[in-house]
């Protein structure tokens, strides 16, 4: 870009070659049915020129201000996030009972929301499923970073999803005050 001259255009990320083989575009849209009933629909779309899968890991964690050692506002207990049926229970002091749906999951993640201490500072961790579980389950292919037995302070629903070249794939997750058999069944409505 130092080489280019006042009547030169600006250099671009384009002009870098960084997408002449494709890439993708992932537009998350937010709606609420009530105060306390989020939806979320992530569109993944492959701007490439060949069919690709990619891994997509919505997520939801609570906020770790237990191990901070403080007491007051802001500075919650220990919450928790365990399976429940085809979603998640959520049990939060503050925010208190909730339930995370996520359309069609295929597998879901569970780890703790603590730091990976061995790794950073070469001291014993809280837990032995620490923040870094996910990257190490998906990428890395390790299947004992994630807690089996389903519970923690962060989960994910893990999708492999296929998408053809020029191709589009939608997955709809839902936080709400309370469970429901059919979180989806208004989906499109509401975004309406």
């Amino acid at each position: 870009n130092a080489r280019r001259g006042k009547s030169d255009r600006e250099y671009e990320l384009e002009d870098t070659g960084a997408f002449d083989h494709g890439y993708w575009d992932v537009f998350v849209e937010y709606a609420k049915a009530s105060p306390d009933d989020v939806l979320v629909k992530i569109r993944i779309v492959n701007r490439g020129p060949a069919a690709a899968t990619l891994h997509v890991l919505p997520q939801l964690w609570l906020r770790n201000t237990w191990a901070w050692g403080r007491t007051g506002e802001g500075y919650d207990p220990k919450g928790s996030l365990a399976r429940d049926g085809a979603g998640v229970r959520v049990e939060q002091p503050t925010l208190g009972k909730m339930h995370f749906d996520a359309e069609g999951a295929e597998e879901w993640l569970f780890t703790e929301n603590e730091s990976h201490c061995e790794k950073l500072w070469g001291t014993a961790s809280a837990s032995p499923y620490v923040k870094d579980a996910f990257h190490r389950r998906v990428v890395a292919g390790e299947g004992g970073a994630v807690n089996p037995a389903e519970t923690g302070t962060k989960c994910a629903a893990w999708y492999a999803l296929s998408v053809p070249a020029g191709g589009e794939r939608v997955v709809c997750c839902r936080l709400a005050a309370s469970a429901s058999a059919t979180p989806f069944a208004d989906f499109d409505e509401v975004f309406a």
